[in-house]
């Protein structure tokens, strides 16, 4: 059994999947995720949360990726579309129940949340699903 970080998430899910020893994100980014699946009221399946440099450049990650530093989280819920977690996610952050949020991303696989602020204090956010 994984060591457990916050209520619904473990060490094991959150480490590097090199195995190079990073494994402790951010507590921010860990208390966002708590909130965000109190919103979404489902389990968050966890794709990526820390990254080793050589991981983030195999998986194409930007040289300046938030999971560097263990503050994003990659995941997909199994009874919501990624839009409709996207969707809520931003929303609350506009209602301004997620202060802690930084940045949100669509993919066709799932939602990128993380901790990193803009300057100005926009929600920096994007899609990047594939078009068919």
């Amino acid at each position: 059994m994984s060591e457990k970080l916050s209520e619904h998430f473990s060490r094991e899910e959150c480490a590097c999947r090199d195995h190079c020893g990073f494994d402790t994100p951010d507590p921010r980014l860990l208390e966002l995720a708590e909130k965000v699946r109190t919103i979404l009221k489902e389990p968050m399946h966890v794709h990526s949360v820390c990254r080793c440099k050589a991981r983030n450049t195999r998986q194409g990650g930007s040289p300046t990726s938030k999971h560097l530093k263990g503050q994003a989280m990659d995941f997909h819920c199994e009874r919501l579309s990624p839009l409709a977690v996207y969707n809520a996610i931003a929303k609350a952050w506009y209602d301004g129940r997620l202060p802690e949020l930084g940045g949100v991303g669509l993919y066709d696989w799932g939602v990128h949340i993380d901790v990193a602020k803009a300057p100005d204090g926009h929600l920096r956010k994007w899609d990047l699903r594939k078009r068919r």
